[in-house]
Formats: structure tokens, C-alpha cells, sequence
């Protein structure tokens, strides 16, 4: 009955025949960037404030990790943030290939995003 593809956000649902249930406005600028924000702050829980910003994720039970590439800040103040969420057996110790360089993060603990370096790596373990 909607109507539109499922990956986009209808600005509009009609209530009027002959199209009651279909979708409308749904290629606008604002339905994508609204799409993108749900995603990002509910599968991935990303909360920002002006300096910090943690995590709080709720991805699917059968993805094994996901990754977010985040850069904050402009100019010689631009932070580009790279997040592993990775699965990991409860209490075993965060396994992050030693390539990536990465500093652990744990959920929910709040980053202070503008004294890190200009490029950096956090690994945030997950319940499997």
C-alpha cells in the first residue's frame, strides 16, 4: 500500500482515495538526512554533544561488527573518528587485529572528541 521504496522517508502519507496509504514527498533532501540520523543514533547509538560523544549501540543480534567513519571540527580542528563495534565473548578481552590500532571504548563512556589527534581508532566490544 506505501507505495515508495523502503529506504526512503515519505514526507507525506495520503489519506484521500483512490491513494490512501501511499507514500509522498519521499525524494526530498530532508527525508534522506532524517534516515541517516535514525540509523545512525539508533543501530549504532551515536549521542554528540559540542565536546564529547559516546556510544550506545543496538545493532541486529546476527551482525558480527559494524563501522562508523566520523569527523567533527573544521579546518586544523578537524577530527576524523573511525568506530569498530565488534561482538566479543562476555568478559574476553577486546580482539582487535593490532593493524588498526585501536584504543578501546566502552558503551556509553563519553569521548572527548576535541583532544584527540587529527586521525584515531576506537574499538567499542559488544555483547555476543
Amino acid at each position: 500500500v506505501y507505495g515508495i521504496e523502503p529506504y526512503v522517508v515519505a514526507g507525506d502519507v495520503y489519506t484521500q482515495p483512490p491513494y490512501v496509504g501511499h507514500g509522498g514527498w519521499s525524494w526530498y533532501t530532508g527525508a534522506a538526512a532524517w534516515l541517516h540520523r535514525a540509523a545512525i543514533e539508533s543501530i549504532f547509538g551515536l549521542q554528540q554533544g559540542a565536546d564529547t560523544l559516546c556510544f550506545m549501540p543496538c545493532l541486529p543480534a546476527h551482525w558480527p561488527q559494524a563501522e562508523l567513519i566520523l569527523t567533527r571540527g573544521s579546518g586544523s580542528e578537524a577530527r576524523t573518528m573511525r568506530f569498530i563495534l565488534l561482538r566479543q565473548v562476555a568478559g574476553a578481552p577486546v580482539d582487535a587485529p593490532a593493524s588498526w590500532n585501536a584504543t578501546p571504548l566502552a558503551p556509553s563512556q563519553p569521548l572527548a572528541w576535541r583532544t584527540l589527534p587529527p586521525h584515531s581508532c576506537f574499538v567499542i566490544a559488544l555483547p555476543g
